[in-house]
Parts: structure tokens; C-alpha cells; sequence
């Protein structure tokens, strides 16, 4: 969660898939120069912690909150962010579509949380190269990072994929 708030450069544009009550769009309004966040909650108990989380913090006006599902409220955000965070367990597979909609034509950061077997991170690696590649926006993943985040249950464990995507 903090590391959210330290990798965002000075006036990104970050759109949150499933921000909850901003786990990750809190330290990221509050610790980095981002420009503004989107953020995209369907459970009305955490949006409304998370606009009184907001105003406290005083970001309000940095967050826009799109409530609903992301895949059918996110229509105005086409080719619009920088980085795109889909942190959903055990998968955000039906909003990788949506992700790359929202990611601004020349590419960008996909910070995606996946499950993997412990002894075979490769595996969420190869699995979500090929189907973000198989998705008709002609990105290319030119670098990925892996991060372990902890183990989620026996033989497994919780990763966040960095990963940097550009136009072919």
C-alpha cells in the first residue's frame, strides 16, 4: 500500500479498478504529486468511507468516484490514465479490457494482484502476458516486475504485477 504512494510520478493520471475504501488511492492522493485519481467502487458501504476518507484527508478534489460496476461506468475514461490498478483477488481477468480502455493510447502501468502457486510465480506471469496481448489494443508488456506480497494459503501466494505496457 505505501509503495502505491511512492511509484506514481509527479502528474499521473491513475484510475483504481476496485479502490474499496482507497487502500490504495489514499496513500497514493497523499503521498505522491499525482495529478488525479479515479476511482471505481461498486459496494456503497466503502464509498461512503471512502469520501469521508477523502475530505478528512482533504484530496476530495483530486478523486473522482465512479460507483458501480467498473465495466459498465467507466465508458468516459478512455485513453485517459497512466497507471491503472486492479487490485482484486483471486483475479481481475473480466476488467483487464477495461484496464487497457482506460490506459492512455502510448501505454503505461498495470499494477495487477494475482494468485500463484508458491513454487511457480512464472506461471500468473505467463498466463497474464497472453491474455493481455490476446486483447485487441496492440500493447506490447515490455517489462514486468514481481512482486510477492505474502502468502495467501498454503503452496500460494498473493503477487502484484508491475507491469509496463506500450503501443506495438
Amino acid at each position: 500500500r505505501r509503495r502505491m504512494g511512492e511509484v506514481v510520478s509527479n502528474g499521473e493520471i491513475v484510475v483504481d479498478l476496485f479502490c474499496g475504501i482507497g487502500y490504495y488511492t489514499l496513500p497514493i492522493l497523499v503521498k505522491s504529486k499525482v495529478k488525479h485519481v479515479y476511482s471505481c467502487e461498486w459496494n456503497i458501504h466503502a464509498i461512503n468511507s471512502l469520501k469521508f476518507i477523502l475530505k478528512e484527508n482533504k484530496v476530495e478534489n483530486k478523486c473522482t468516484i465512479y460507483e458501480g460496476d467498473n465495466r459498465e461506468t467507466t465508458g468516459d475514461l478512455t485513453n485517459i490514465a497512466d497507471r491503472i490498478l486492479l487490485g482484486l483477488l483471486p483475479t481481475a481477468k473480466k476488467s483487464y479490457d477495461i484496464a487497457l480502455k482506460c490506459l492512455k493510447h502510448s501505454g503505461g502501468f498495470l499494477h495487477l494482484h494475482g494468485l500463484a502457486p508458491a513454487n511457480n510465480h512464472q506461471k500468473l506471469v505467463d498466463s497474464t502476458t497472453k491474455l493481455l496481448e490476446s486483447l485487441d489494443y496492440d500493447y506490447k508488456v515490455k517489462n514486468m516486475i514481481i512482486n510477492k506480497i505474502k502468502s495467501y494459503a498454503p503452496h500460494w501466494d498473493h503477487l502484484v504485477l508491475d507491469i509496463e505496457v506500450k503501443k506495438i
